[in-house]
């Protein structure tokens, strides 16, 4: 028979086990949330971008301006300096013939799809707004 000392000695490192455990189990658990929705945000935001973009093609071409003179700026003076120019005006101008709805599209299929549990509010926001871009998308 364990004498009462060392029962209650057990019985009190077995609850602070659990509540350790419980604990990480939380922190976990919080950690997953908030990263899930930080990302559905994110792929949200992404998705108004392009709808934006659709909506008004000169904010495009000025962020895809900005784009490219911030890309320039980086390149300094290396030997590739004209292929890598070229390069860049080559990502540039397929970025402007890109279809934005379509873009806009996959950005908030990615947030619904790819980004819950939980079901955040820009899940719920996303799902409203991919039917704006499907719409879009398909109109001739």
């Amino acid at each position: 028979m364990i004498p009462a000392e060392r029962r209650f000695f057990y019985a009190r490192r077995a609850g602070l086990l659990l509540l350790s455990a419980a604990g990480v189990w939380l922190l976990l658990n919080l950690a997953a949330f908030i990263d899930v929705t930080l990302r559905a945000r994110s792929a949200y935001l992404e998705g108004m971008k392009y709808l934006k973009w659709h909506e008004s093609p000169e904010v495009k071409k000025a962020a895809l301006d900005r784009w490219l003179e911030r890309s320039e700026s980086k390149l300094g003076s290396s030997d590739d300096r004209d292929l890598l120019q070229e390069s860049l005006r080559m990502q540039y101008k397929i970025k402007m013939e890109d279809n934005d709805a379509k873009n806009a599209y996959y950005w908030f299929k990615t947030a619904i799809e790819c980004f819950q549990p939980p079901r955040s509010s820009y899940v719920k926001k996303a799902e409203e707004q991919i039917k704006v871009a499907e719409e879009l998308w398909n109109r001739p």
